[in-house]
């Protein structure tokens, strides 16, 4: 299961300010134990900055990646070292451009922003639902808003359609 950055904060921080043992947040939340030591790493190096909603929105530049699988590829550094200086979040994500690189070749690495905020099933239905809403309010507003001007140019050119509008606006003001 995927977790949000904000439950991963909460992990680290009980083993880090609060010394409890990893052994027991390993049962505990079901994590593997190398991502979760890679966590714990990442918060010792950069705080909870990485944990953080700004940083999901973190853009990592063509030229970072570039020196980053560089310095893998010479074998200065692992892909994990180089992911921890970065403060990338997920610890595999410097070997995939490695192999991305070897795979497509350099043409491949651009410029990418983080991974979108992860959302539970019910709260991803929700999103969506109100996208929908929302989409649909607009077009009946802009719809609406035709129809005013299409009355309005109608009442302009035809005098019958005029009093007949008159007349149903004065029936309707006394039925409210």
């Amino acid at each position: 299961m995927e977790r949000r950055p904000s439950e991963w904060l909460k992990i680290v921080k009980f083993h880090v300010e609060k010394d409890i043992p990893m052994t027991v947040l390993l049962k505990k939340y079901k994590i593997d134990s190398a991502k979760l030591k890679y966590k714990i790493k990442l918060y010792q190096i950069h705080g909870g900055y990485p944990f953080s909603d700004a940083y999901e929105k973190r853009i990592y530049t063509r030229e970072e990646k570039l020196k980053a699988i560089q310095s893998v590829l010479k074998g200065e550094k692992s892909g994990r070292q180089v992911g921890l200086e970065l403060g990338v979040p997920g610890a595999d994500t410097v070997n995939d451009w490695v192999k991305l690189y070897k795979d497509k070749g350099e043409a491949a690495i651009q410029i990418s922003r983080g991974r979108k905020k992860y959302m539970l099933h019910e709260d991803r239905q929700k999103y969506l639902a109100e996208k929908e809403l929302k989409v649909r309010c607009k077009h009946l507003e802009d719809e609406n808003e035709f129809l005013k001007k299409s009355l309005a140019l109608a009442l302009r050119k035809d005098k019958r359609l005029k009093k007949r509008y008159k007349s149903l606006m004065s029936l309707r003001a006394k039925s409210n």
